[in-house]
């Protein structure tokens, strides 16, 4: 089979995105879509105003405006029904070279009041016509542009044409009147109109809760999955003899959630448990200890994370934990050298490594395992259903061990996981942190005084904003980037999601080292980081944010033991539901006060960061779905019976993938 790409740096860019043959590629859906349907300039429009408009360019594009790492760019337009205005860009130096006076353009932005311009989003050349207002818009490293992707989609879509196998039966998607899953991705893909990508949309969303019901029909009959007679016995005096050489005590949460492991690992059934917690509570460590349980049984484990950075993170302190007597632990991610790769895997199929820590590229097509037997997933509503058990299928008998930050009831958890064994750490290793919870308006001049506090005693200084792009100081992290880099000169460093993982990471150490004190985010800080001496956090609109991704937040600061404070910036309209931060730091009180609140759709945050288990559904309104695809699941069960397969979607290509070739 020929490859889909002959370009070594396309390969290299895809593989770092996660996409590793035709289907990874297409399952990779849009973050979000632009529409672009024009909109009649108004006489008035209002601030931040969303306008779709077609016009000309009026005379030369300017030479962009720098601002430490950001740019301005500016240019006039006039438009097709008369009037003039001008609109300006950030970090698009492109433009000066693909825009000349004369070209006609369709603009979609939001109207800056104040300035009177035009605060561009995106641009596209001549008018749109109507089959494609609709224009998806995904998360792609630096280096791989919007329209090269697509057209790679579109090579995917043909490659899939003959080999794809539908997960879906017939009869379900006759039954809910769904679309082919493949048709699906692509009116995903390339939507035509709303109504038919509300469509596919829908289809998708079943097809994941079909998909995930089948998973936990599978994996989680504890009756029925039992470990072969073989299997080795935990080394229990080596695992004490371990603990005991600790540097510090283990919180009674910690031992319990060990001890709740450890007698998974030793009996007759597959282990398949989540361990839940409060931010700070020591779940990184007891999952250490798990693996470190499963090391002691002589099988390799796999810690799976969502993100390079955590990963890395993981990688090190894992490594610092376990010592050079310990096991070997190696690093996999997609953005490696080839060389490190390939050393990587050799160590994983001789059982030289002893347990690997990654990305998405733990479980891609090439990686083969000596003898996997233990998958940690942290952070896993950040991973689809196949992502996982493409990691679970890894190992003939693979114990599963996920984690999760985001405290929920426990009786929307069995409800969402079924039959999942559930831990809860409530308890925090080294007491309660000190942190100060506080709420200002956007105006008050005790957020910069407690900025230059926290500089003065050389603490690191966390300020999140919801949106990355646009010019509303209270939402866009570009905005509130450029006026802190004026405040404070040399001190600013920004990171969000559109960032590729390199410069994310670059931004990460140089806050970390405290060259670049003051870090301005989107919730990519949310998961994971762990600064011990970040003292002080600001978010911005912090109403436009769920209680539970706030008090994830809230985590990521106080972590050297030293008071810190947590101010929360935000209208008077948004001190109802932010009060209740103020009054506890309790994770899961505040997870129910979010559900009762503000509803499903706001309990875990946004589609953005991932909704507790699924890309697409969410956990809580959509649970008359997963009710439905429960039932389908277990019909399916019964029909094949004890030994039938979980499709996802995957042809058989002997072995090898269509990209890697």
């Amino acid at each position: 089979m020929m490859p889909l790409t002959k370009s070594p740096r396309l390969r290299y860019l895809l593989e770092k995105m996660g996409v590793f043959d035709s289907l990874s590629a297409i399952e990779k859906l849009p973050r979000r879509y632009e529409d672009f349907s024009l909109t009649p300039m108004p006489s008035h429009p209002s601030d931040k105003e969303r306008l779709v408009l077609l016009g000309r360019v009026d005379g030369a594009i300017r030479r962009p405006v720098r601002f430490k790492k950001a740019s301005l760019v500016r240019f006039p337009l006039v438009l097709s029904n008369g009037g003039r205005i001008d609109v300006e860009a950030w970090n698009r130096d492109y433009l000066a070279s693909i825009l000349k006076a004369g070209d006609e353009v369709t603009v979609l932005g939001k109207w800056d009041l104040s300035r009177r311009v035009l605060s561009l989003v995106s641009v596209r050349k001549g008018k749109v016509p109507p089959q494609e207002t609709l224009k998806a818009v995904h998360s792609l490293p630096d280096g791989l542009s919007e329209a090269v992707f697509q057209k790679f989609l579109l090579r995917c879509f043909e490659d899939l044409k003959g080999p794809f196998v539908d997960p879906l039966p017939p009869s379900i998607r006759e039954k809910y009147r769904l679309l082919p899953t493949l048709d699906a991705y692509r009116e995903a893909q390339f939507p035509t109109s709303r109504e038919n990508l509300f469509k596919a949309m829908r289809s998708l969303k079943y097809l994941e809760a079909f998909l995930y019901e089948l998973l936990i029909v599978k994996r989680k009959d504890m009756d029925r999955l039992k470990r072969p007679l073989h299997e080795r016995k935990i080394d229990l005096p080596k695992f004490k003899e371990f603990v005991k050489g600790l540097p510090f005590e283990l919180t009674d949460d910690q031992k319990k959630a060990v001890n709740e492991a450890y007698k998974d690992l030793s009996s007759p059934f597959i282990m398949y448990r989540l361990l839940q917690g409060d931010v700070g509570s020591g779940k990184t460590l007891v999952s250490a200890l798990v693996l470190y349980l499963n090391y002691c049984r002589g099988y390799q484990g796999a810690l799976l994370a969502p993100t390079e950075a955590l990963a890395r993170q993981h990688f090190e302190s894992l490594s610092k934990l376990y010592g050079k007597n310990g096991p070997k632990v190696v690093l996999l991610l997609g953005g490696q050298s080839a060389d490190d790769r390939r050393e990587t895997l050799q160590e994983l199929a001789s059982g030289e490594a002893d347990i690997v820590v990654g990305t998405h590229a733990v479980f891609s097509k090439g990686v083969v395992y000596a003898a996997l037997h233990l998958a940690v997933v942290d952070e896993q509503h950040k991973f689809g259903v196949a992502q996982r058990l493409a990691l679970f299928s890894k190992g003939e008998t693979t114990d599963v061990y996920m984690m999760s930050a985001t405290p929920i009831p426990r009786s929307l958890a069995q409800a969402v996981y079924g039959d999942l064994d559930i831990s809860s750490l409530h308890s925090f290793p080294s007491g309660k942190r000190d942190v100060e919870t506080l709420l200002y308006g956007y105006h008050d001049s005790r957020t910069q005084e407690a900025v230059r506090a926290a500089l003065a005693e050389n603490r690191r200084v966390y300020v999140v904003a919801k949106e990355i792009h646009g010019s509303d100081p209270r939402r866009s992290a570009e905005e509130i980037f450029r006026r802190y880099s004026l405040l404070y000169p040399g001190k600013v460093v920004l990171a969000t999601g559109e960032m590729d993982a390199s410069e994310i990471e670059e931004a990460l150490a140089s806050f970390r080292k405290g060259k670049t004190p003051i870090l301005v985010a989107t919730q990519v800080v949310e998961v994971g980081l762990d600064v011990k001496d970040a003292g002080l956090m600001i978010v911005y609109d912090a109403s436009r944010f769920a209680l539970s991704s706030l008090h994830q937040l809230r985590g990521r600061i106080g972590r050297d033991g030293k008071k810190a404070t947590f101010v929360l910036l935000s209208d008077s309209d948004g001190a109802e539901k932010l009060s209740i931060l103020l009054k506890s730091d309790d994770g899961f009180k505040i997870s129910e006060e979010d559900l009762r609140l503000r509803g499903p759709g706001d309990m875990f945050g946004t589609k953005q960061s991932g909704d507790l288990s699924f890309a697409l559904l969410d956990p809580v309104s959509d649970l008359k779905m997963l009710s439905y695809a429960r039932a389908d699941a277990i019909a399916l069960k019964e029909k094949e019976g004890d030994d039938f397969e979980i499709a996802v979607g995957y042809a058989e290509r002997d072995g090898k993938s269509p990209l890697l070739a």
